[in-house]
């Protein structure tokens, strides 16, 4: 796939207003500024911890954006009042490194303030929606870091793989994925979770998450500005071929996480009985990454890629596997990007649409 497709995304006529958690956030804007383009009688409510970007939206009434904790239960009620919340998309959370760093505070936000975002959309549902009416959909960002037990060598079928994390996030994360779960079990609501690539490429700073180089090495260097590879030591050494990592090209994964929202609950638990996607991503490794900063950068940003080894991110990545099975994902009308063009496509969406076409 060269790039991704929207004709299909046709929300249920009962949404009529969604909200988006975490719409301060790289992925939450993206989801935004899609919404907004391919909706344009929907009500879009976007939150988090601080106030979102309005995106040159004046109309509160097409975009209403609120500060809000939702691990506070005031702050979280003030969210949903006054509204008649069709969809959610829960894209919040404390990042695996600041995860693994900071334990309670990933609990707090990557676990109980999901669990209290369930259950205030529960209860918004039952009295904001008759009996026999569609329950709200609801999707939950999840992550690929749920599986333990593999390597970066590791193909990953998520049909026969069980599920162990060997990181706090991925705990965090697992935990709320059979909480979702049980609440469209239930039929409190119409749930469902996918589980992210790694997004790519990320605007903005470095962030806490293991796999902030992976974006940072292209980001930085092609603005001129030194990039830390913490997973090797020089160009020469072999984990820049050895850490096979899982990615997708960030149009491309917000069309999908979209997607989730659309895509018939039948099929869906047709596919998982769990209602839980892979998302589709396409493998490279930091050597590529690097490679490809040379091809559209100039070898002399080569210069500003800084390699020293950080035991913490190293230790989190060793518990990533390299490729998944991306078969249920792409029966269920997921799309993925072109195994050969696919990363370059990502960094010339980066140079493009972030930098103005212009590299330093």
């Amino acid at each position: 796939m060269s790039a991704p497709t929207y004709e299909a995304l046709k929300l249920p006529s009962f949404v009529e207003t969604v909200l988006v958690t975490g719409a301060g956030g790289f992925v939450g804007q993206k989801l935004v500024l899609l919404l907004l383009k391919l909706y344009p009688n929907l009500r879009i409510i976007a939150t988090d911890i601080i106030e979102p970007p309005n995106h040159g939206i004046t109309d509160t009434k097409r975009l209403r954006n609120v500060k809000a904790d939702l691990g506070k239960p005031d702050e979280l009620k003030g969210v949903f009042d006054g509204e008649k919340v069709g969809g959610v998309f829960a894209l919040h959370g404390i990042m695996s490194g600041g995860s693994e760093a900071n334990f309670p505070l990933g609990y707090a936000v990557n676990v109980d303030s999901h669990r209290a975002l369930l259950e205030a959309t529960h209860k918004h549902a039952e009295a904001n929606f008759p009996q026999g009416h569609p329950r709200p959909i609801y999707v939950f960002a999840s992550s690929l870091a749920v599986y333990g037990a593999v390597t970066p060598q590791s193909v990953v079928d998520p049909k026969t793989k069980p599920v162990v994390p060997e990181s706090s996030y991925g705990v965090q994360k697992h935990c709320i994925e059979m909480i979702v779960y049980d609440y469209g079990r239930k039929g409190y609501l119409d749930t469902r979770t996918v589980r992210l690539v790694t997004v790519t490429v990320r605007p903005g700073a470095p962030s806490s998450a293991a796999s902030s180089y992976i974006s940072g090495m292209i980001r930085e260097p092609l603005q001129g500005q030194e990039s830390l590879c913490p997973i090797a030591d020089s160009m020469d050494d072999p984990a820049l071929d050895y850490y096979l990592t899982w990615v997708g090209r960030t149009k491309t994964v917000i069309r999908n996480i979209l997607w989730a929202a659309v895509v018939e609950e039948k099929q869906l638990k047709e596919v998982s009985q769990e209602r839980i996607v892979n998302l589709p991503g396409i493998q490279i490794t930091p050597r590529q990454i690097i490679e490809t900063l040379i091809k559209y950068g100039g070898k002399d940003k080569l210069n500003l890629i800084k390699f020293k080894k950080d035991p913490a991110v190293i230790r989190i990545c060793d518990t990533w596997a390299g490729a998944f099975d991306n078969s249920d994902a792409l029966k269920l009308g997921f799309e993925v990007d072109d195994s050969k063009t696919g990363y370059e496509g990502a960094v010339q969406d980066f140079i493009e649409e972030e930098l103005g076409g212009k590299v330093a």
